[in-house]
């Protein structure tokens, strides 16, 4: 719960991954749920008693009393590093902090901020979550609004890639300390096929980053099934030029 991006989004994409997971783990089958708020995977978590969870680690963190069955059992390694722990950067126009709201698109709360990556922004800072970062950063650089943001890793990159004025305007004023990354968490210590379930997840691959130019060889997979590419192919293997 409390990540970037509505459940309408991420849901077909995360249903996707679970077909993957799901054919690697056969006989046994899973479903998955995403929530985009911190509260309704609070209150999925309590009422339909899932037996594991990813988790944004600002959300875990603030909220261990809502999660005291939950044990850490994975690290995500997120993109664009790949590592463990990750740092956030603290954005804005000048190197004013004092009297500033801060936005964030992650669930924090200025004591976490405060204590987990900033020290020096105050524990009674105002903190607006918002799901529009990159529009709000807009504003920022344009002088509309007075506020400084915190960005995640992805987020901070992606600003460094825009070559749009505004974007030139946005300077990091500073970085986190390391904190970890989202968490993999288990529920049910008793579920059985827990085992299985991580070792999939351990092996499904690396990513694949291409230069401009290149081809690679995409496989679904499930050999004797049917498939359908979006330029129309139906072979189990196609060939993908950037």
């Amino acid at each position: 719960p409390g990540e970037a991006g509505s459940t309408k989004e991420a849901q077909p994409i995360l249903d996707e991954f679970i077909k993957q997971v799901n054919s690697k783990i056969a006989p046994d089958v899973i479903s998955c749920r995403y929530f985009n708020t911190t509260e309704g995977g609070l209150s999925f978590i309590k009422q339909e008693k899932p037996v594991v969870g990813i988790i944004s680690y600002a959300a875990w963190k603030q909220n261990q009393a809502a999660l005291t069955s939950a044990q850490v059992v994975l690290s995500t390694l997120p993109i664009p590093h790949g590592k463990s722990t990750e740092e956030y950067s603290l954005v804005g126009i000048d190197n004013k902090i004092n009297e500033k709201n801060i936005l964030t698109s992650e669930p924090m709360s200025a004591s976490f901020i405060h204590t987990e990556l900033f020290s020096n922004i105050l524990p009674n800072t105002k903190v607006v979550q918002t799901p529009q970062m990159l529009m709000k950063l807009k504003d920022i650089a344009e002088g509309k609004l007075d506020s400084l943001a915190i960005l995640t890793p992805t987020e901070a990159a992606t600003i460094a890639k825009l070559s749009a004025p505004w974007a030139k305007s946005i300077k990091v004023i500073y970085t986190s300390r390391p904190v970890p990354t989202a968490r993999v968490v288990l529920f049910d210590s008793k579920w059985q096929s827990f085992e299985k379930f991580k070792n999939t997840l351990l092996t499904l691959g690396n990513d694949t980053s291409l230069c401009l130019g290149s081809n690679v060889i995409l496989d679904a997979g499930n050999p004797g099934s049917g498939f359908l590419w979006l330029e129309a192919s139906t072979s189990q293997t196609i060939i993908v030029s950037i």
